[in-house]
């Protein structure tokens, strides 16, 4: 027994109990609201920066960048220490989420000596990354697939590599969560709309994980500040940077300052920081009330 909820155009179906989404459009987040940040490379003399897998210089290379480009950067993590060309040193490195990979922060122009404010810290709760994704990459699905890319954040957050996962391809990964989850994720069939709790605890699963559903937003939120991940779902339009009315999921993947930081796939490639008020808000609604949890 199904009951049908039409939002703005969008069908969004509550099964058994369970969230389902559909999002149809890439959303455009508010200025000031997102912990990131424009930096300038510089100081290669004509060399390149290599991209990295890792805040060291024996990472992987995921090929250069050059002199003049401007990037943007999601969180900044301690690393090896790097001298450039003119005798700077420093030990900070900058995850730039469209290279899918680490700048060494002594070859970035970011207007600041050492850690931008409000950047958040790149380690994860579980010592992994915190590595904002885009559902929107082209797959037949992307428009549902908040809960597959929730999953590869929420992983990856926790310190662990997702099944597929590769930086440069992570729709690979996001197809993975979708066909763990029992979904074909090479065509959209009409007859499903979005995924579940139960979906996302069932992908983590395939990947090792033993994940939870709770009900109850206290118990999520102190998951989360005791180190935990989680999978929450709600409703867009009580972000401040979104608004639209769509019942959605994202990951809740640390605590800082005061603040969550929030990997929202719908929404720019960044952290977001969020209130417990904020997040209290997009909990509540009718298909929201939910959060895949685990550690």
């Amino acid at each position: 027994m199904s009951d049908i909820h039409r939002v703005e155009g969008v069908i969004v179906i509550r099964r058994l109990g369970v969230v389902l989404a559909a999002l149809t459009t890439m959303l455009v987040a508010v200025p000031g609201v997102a912990s990131a940040a424009s930096a300038t490379v510089g100081r290669t003399d004509g060399d390149g920066l290599t991209i990295r897998t890792g805040p060291t210089t024996g990472s992987a290379s995921r090929g250069l960048v050059w002199d003049g480009q401007v990037v943007d950067i999601s969180c900044q993590v301690v690393g090896q220490a790097v001298t450039n060309t003119r005798g700077f040193t420093s030990d900070l490195w900058d995850f730039v989420p469209a290279l899918g990979g680490y700048l060494s922060d002594a070859y970035m122009a970011t207007g600041y000596d050492y850690r931008i404010p409000g950047v958040p810290d790149c380690g994860g709760a579980g010592g992994g990354s915190l590595v904002p994704v885009s559902q929107f990459q082209g797959q037949p699905n992307q428009g549902e697939d908040c809960g597959p890319t929730s999953v590869v954040t929420a992983l990856l957050a926790s310190g662990r590599v997702p099944r597929a996962w590769s930086a440069g391809t992570p729709v690979a990964a996001i197809n993975q969560a979708r066909r763990d989850m029992g979904l074909d994720p090479t065509w959209n069939d009409p007859a499903q709309f979005g995924t579940s709790e139960t979906d996302v605890v069932r992908a983590l699963g395939a990947n090792g994980v033993s994940a939870w559903t709770s009900w109850d937003l206290a118990a999520s939120l102190a998951h989360v500040r005791a180190g935990g991940q989680a999978v929450m779902a709600g409703n867009m339009i009580s972000l401040p940077w979104s608004g639209n009315d769509v019942a959605h999921f994202l990951t809740v993947a640390g605590y800082e300052g005061g603040q969550y930081l929030v990997l929202d796939p719908a929404s720019q490639p960044v952290v977001y920081r969020a209130t417990q008020a904020t997040l209290a808000a997009y909990w509540d609604h009718q298909y929201g009330r939910a959060a895949v949890l685990f550690s």
